[in-house]
């Protein structure tokens, strides 16, 4: 009787459970939408934090978090590295939110700031992404491990075009057509890689050589070296340089104890942009190399401008050296405003310049080392005694 009697209940209880189970499983239309098919709940996550929400660990410039060093001042205030390297340019560095000064040589790290910014919880960059990472790791899921990160087939370099994400590669690579390519394709796609590959070596190698005509006039025997960074401005449509209208023209300055001007010239029907410079002042014939370098951040492309020539006074002007030629003399011939950078060698023969050699000039005649006429020599053989009626602008002008 009991054992029939336990039967009985545990039966019981299988049904219950039966019954319960079919109740959960079946539809119910609450609030329009059934069991079945209500969506399961979601994970609730803590919210990713923003520079609002966490102020004392942005930049004091900026307002952004720092991506990765955390510098700051003496007294906490914190900086990316971007903005102070940038800071650091000015005459005096000092932090911008309590003017303290900083020290270039020794800067000062956060490290909890860092370790504390890298532990934050961030959104993957990629849509349809939904991974949830750490500042820290970040750059490591991007770079590897997304499978929404762009990527191309490994047989590129064959000629596939294909590109996609990264959880598709796979796919794609087991029926890449490119993988079953006959041999004699191979060696033509070979053939046309090296060609290629030929080509850039010839462009670098072009450029390395201009670097190493700045290196050979920097080195070769000369009386003074001087380096200036001039602004060219847009001239007037009657100026002319070298029988050919100007572009910009800077102002004029001085160096090698001459006066300067700086001259750019396009050349739109051959896609050449050029510079040209031009000796103001000149008595006697003056030898000279010169080079001309950005002075700004240019999306076109320049090589450095170089130039060996003889000023005097019926070819005061040199002849226009390349600057950029194609697509960024296209570039460079829509600007109004230009800085360059121009160094100027003077390779006169005799002494070297008092001020080349890091002495300081003292005057002329009273030297035991340094007479009259080498010193007028030195300074463009101007005279040393200036009578009364040469005290006009342009004699002053041509003196200095």
């Amino acid at each position: 009787i009991a054992t029939a009697t336990a039967t009985a209940a545990a039966a019981a209880i299988a049904q219950s459970a039966a019954a319960a189970a079919a109740a959960a499983c079946a539809p119910s239309a609450v609030g329009g939408v059934t069991a079945s098919t209500a969506p399961p709940a979601e994970e609730l996550l803590p919210p990713i934090p923003t520079e609002d929400s966490l102020p004392h660990l942005c930049c004091s410039v900026c307002l952004g978090f720092p991506e990765s060093e955390v510098l700051q001042c003496c007294a906490g205030h914190i900086l990316c590295r971007v903005c102070y390297e940038r800071i650091c340019h000015d005459e005096t560095p000092k932090c911008p939110t309590c003017r303290e000064p900083l020290d270039l040589l020794k800067p000062i790290h956060n490290k909890i700031a860092e370790e504390s910014i890298a532990r934050l919880p961030v959104a993957c960059h990629n849509e349809g992404c939904t991974a949830r990472l750490t500042r820290g790791s970040l750059k490591q899921h991007l770079a590897c491990e997304c499978p929404y990160r762009a990527v191309f087939c490994k047989y590129a370099p064959l000629g596939c075009k294909w590109d996609g994400f990264a959880c598709a590669l796979a796919k794609h690579e087991d029926r890449c057509k490119k993988a079953e390519m006959p041999g004699w394709k191979l060696l033509k796609r070979v053939a046309a890689m090296g060609e290629a590959e030929k080509k850039r070596q010839a462009a670098a190698l072009a450029e390395s050589g201009a670097m190493r005509s700045v290196v050979g006039m920097l080195e070769g025997r000369c009386r003074n070296i001087e380096f200036t960074s001039v602004q060219l401005h847009k001239c007037s449509t009657h100026e002319h340089i070298g029988g050919m209208p100007a572009h910009l023209v800077s102002p004029a300055f001085h160096a090698l104890g001459f006066r300067w001007k700086l001259y750019t010239v396009a050349e739109l029907g051959a896609a050449r942009y050029s510079v040209v410079l031009q000796l103001r002042d000149c008595r006697v014939p003056l030898p000279a190399d010169f080079f001309v370098l950005r002075g700004q951040p240019l999306e076109a492309a320049t090589k450095p401008a170089c130039c060996s020539h003889t000023f005097a006074v019926r070819n005061r002007a040199s002849d226009p050296t390349l600057l950029a030629e194609g697509a960024g003399a296209d570039a460079l011939a829509d600007l109004e405003t230009l800085t360059l950078r121009i160094g100027l060698v003077d390779k006169r023969s005799g002494r070297l310049d008092r001020g080349f050699l890091g002495q300081m000039h003292h005057g002329y005649g009273n030297d035991d080392d340094w007479d009259d006429d080498e010193a007028g020599s030195q300074h463009g053989s101007l005279p040393l005694e200036i009578s009364d009626g040469d005290y006009s602008d342009d004699s002053m002008d041509n003196w200095r």
